[in-house]
């Protein structure tokens, strides 16, 4: 696999995870803000805005494992190349 194809995915995996945290964040926080009886737009924007940076801080802590993205794609790929070498009848 290429290298720049490999950047690509591990981009890409970096940031499906700081979305994934992000959201988990979210509705967490405003879930416990409305228990407590807290609601309010700003009280919403500002828990957005905080678990935004703290998402993107704690997906750069994350490392990647290379090898099970390269897995992974190949997997995926198999199956596809199958399927394309089986003549249509």
């Amino acid at each position: 696999m290429k290298k720049q194809k490999l950047k690509k995915l591990v981009k890409s995996a970096q940031k499906s995870i700081k979305n994934t945290i992000k959201s988990d964040l979210i509705n967490e926080l405003t879930s416990i803000t409305g228990k407590l009886g807290q609601d309010s737009k700003k009280l919403t924007k500002e828990i957005e805005k905080g678990s935004k940076q703290l998402a993107k801080k704690l997906s750069k802590e994350i490392k990647i494992d290379k090898s099970t993205l390269i897995e992974t794609t190949v997997e995926e790929k198999a199956p596809d190349a199958l399927n394309a070498s089986k003549p249509v009848v």
